[in-house]
């Protein structure tokens, strides 16, 4: 069984983070560990101001222990990282799994602006830990701030989603898939030595909290099963799609996140597909 370390901040409700990531990387077929960047009593938005607790020292404490127990890891996948000291977390985590998969979701910004915790300098230093990844999961603003451009969060046309996925592949010599999500309806899959795809995926009217950090966490999962990144993120998308739908029928608080668990079976091991 694959062994993932997922790297994050551990919200308490909301379904988004770790609480998020740790079910989904269980439900691809993989050991889920974890060292939270941080504990918050909710996410960030849409309950108020929630109970928070810093966790660096923790995260390296931890780290130490599995150095120490010689334990290393299939993949390491770093979400949510509280400021710009974090990012060292990421690159000790690297350091000690050598050979795992390396998976940055840079989580930073949505909506044309960086998420309003957060700063130019762990900007800076994100974009310095992604020139570490072999995968890279941007959404349309973190794209543009990856690349040194002013966020607008706006997409362009198929023919702009290619072009910032060959910048990008550029800029980060070392990643061999890029994957820009929720361009116009559409994520796009970029393989180095392939020409990116528009993958259309099906939108829903409400928009939920939390749905990046289970599109990391099951293609992550996903990809170390042997998958495809073109079925990965295709698989996955359905999804989130799914789980928005249960939650939208059920008429759940859009701060509450997607009901992801009514959905996990859909990445169960299909067999003859995962080659």
């Amino acid at each position: 069984m694959k062994r993932v370390l997922c790297i994050e901040d551990l919200a308490c409700v909301g379904r988004c983070s770790l609480a998020a990531a740790l079910p989904v990387l269980s439900a691809c077929g993989a050991q889920a560990c974890c060292v939270p960047t941080g504990l918050f009593s909710t996410h960030t938005a849409g309950f108020g101001a929630p109970a928070r607790m810093e966790t660096s020292a923790f995260a390296h404490a931890a780290l130490a222990h599995y150095r120490a127990l010689g334990l290393s890891f299939d993949a390491v996948l770093s979400g949510y990282l509280a400021d710009e000291s974090q990012t060292a977390l990421v690159r000790e985590a690297f350091a000690q799994s050598p050979d795992a998969l390396r998976v940055v979701d840079p989580a930073m910004a949505d909506g044309g602006k960086l998420y309003s915790s957060l700063t130019q300098a762990l900007c800076r230093e994100m974009t310095g830990l992604c020139a570490g990844a072999d995968v890279l999961l941007p959404n349309v603003t973190e794209s543009e701030l990856l690349l040194g451009l002013a966020p607008t969060g706006k997409a362009g046309s198929a023919a702009d989603a290619a072009a910032r996925c060959e910048a990008l592949l550029a800029a980060f010599p070392r990643a061999r898939l890029v994957i820009v999500t929720g361009w116009n309806g559409a994520n796009v899959c970029a393989v180095r030595g392939a020409a990116p795809e528009l993958l259309p995926f099906e939108p829903v009217e409400t928009n939920y909290h939390g749905t990046g950090d289970v599109f990391a966490a099951a293609v992550t999962g996903l990809l170390l099963r042997g998958v495809t990144p073109r079925e990965a993120i295709c698989r996955t998308a359905d999804l989130i799609t799914r789980a928005a739908r249960d939650a939208q029928d059920a008429g759940d608080e859009p701060r509450h996140g997607v009901r992801y668990e009514t959905c996990l079976a859909m990445l169960a091991d299909k067999g003859s597909e995962d080659t």
